[in-house]
């Protein structure tokens, strides 16, 4: 049988949270989360605090982080981040930063045909390429292998 660790939708806005570790967890007692209905909860339970960091007490911030670890625990286990190719994320990021193929020449300090080629897939990343664009899209160059 599972036990109910929710005793109300916890506190609707920053102004009325509790000030002590112990006043929040009247709301919501951190725990490692088991299911959607867990997550939705722990999610609800930090809802006020997000956005205020800077104006947390040491107890609100210790609440956060550990309320915190147990939803990214969840999420590391649970979801199903898409798989793709290092072709697929260099794509990606010269879209987000509204990047062309020229573009990607330059900022790898080649020739203009470098980065069409590298986009249709004709050539390569070489390890510097990598460690560039890493640097250039502050990623991991992980990402890009």
């Amino acid at each position: 049988m599972k036990t109910t660790i929710r005793t109300d939708a916890g506190p609707k806005s920053f102004v009325t949270l509790p000030k002590d570790y112990t006043g929040l967890c009247q709301h919501y007692v951190p725990r490692p989360l088991h299911d959607d209905s867990d997550y939705a909860a722990a999610c609800n339970a930090i809802e006020s605090l997000l956005g205020f960091e800077d104006r947390l007490n040491p107890d609100q911030t210790d609440y956060l982080e550990a309320v915190s670890s147990f939803i990214e625990a969840y999420d590391r286990k649970q979801v199903k981040w898409p798989q793709s190719t290092p072709l697929d994320t260099l794509k990606f990021l010269l879209e987000q930063h509204e990047l062309s193929a020229a573009d990607l020449s330059r900022i790898l300090g080649s020739d203009r045909s470098l980065g069409p080629k590298l986009l249709r897939g004709e050539r390569r990343l070489t390890v510097d390429h990598i460690r560039t664009l890493a640097r250039r899209f502050n990623v991991e160059p992980g990402v890009l292998l």
